[in-house]
């Protein structure tokens, strides 16, 4: 039972370093969807407040961001359709 004890601490360390490293991935996909938001919202000719919703696909290693343009207001539907395939490319 002893033995059991040291393989589970080195195991939730190694998980703690993985999420870590998740983060940090995650962290740079927001960061580069972030920046292309401007571009891609002036592109669809959407002018005045606009909401993007923010999603994680999947947990863990496979997980990906997705942002989403939503119609509204000052946003039709193909605009926001143009807008987060831009954002998302």
């Amino acid at each position: 039972m002893k033995s059991i004890f040291p393989a589970m601490a080195a195991l939730s360390i190694l998980s703690g370093c993985l999420s870590a490293a998740d983060n940090d991935r995650l962290g740079a996909q927001l960061a580069a969807t972030d920046a292309r938001i401007p571009g891609c919202i002036d592109a669809a000719g959407i002018t005045g407040q606009y909401r993007v919703r923010t999603e994680f696909l999947g947990h863990g290693a496979g997980a990906i961001v997705l942002r989403t343009v939503q119609s509204g207001q000052n946003v039709t539907d193909g605009q926001a359709a143009q807008a987060t395939s831009c954002i998302n490319a």
